[in-house]
């Protein structure tokens, strides 16, 4: 994944905030990855949504 594209330095002006429930085990897998690849899970969960609404059926 290229998480270059979304470096937290890009966002500053960003305030949009949302809450979002997950399950225990998904919060852990995504926290292991984000370590993993040294990336923060907003990182990664940014570029998850994004690679979803790139490659959705209905474009």
């Amino acid at each position: 994944m290229n998480f270059e594209k979304f470096k937290p330095e890009n966002y500053k002006n960003v305030d949009i905030k949302f809450t979002l429930r997950l399950p225990e085990e998904l919060h852990k897998e995504i926290a292991d990855y984000s370590n993993k690849h040294n990336v923060s899970m907003n990182t990664l969960i940014l570029n998850c949504i994004e690679y979803a609404m790139s490659n959705r059926e209905d474009k």
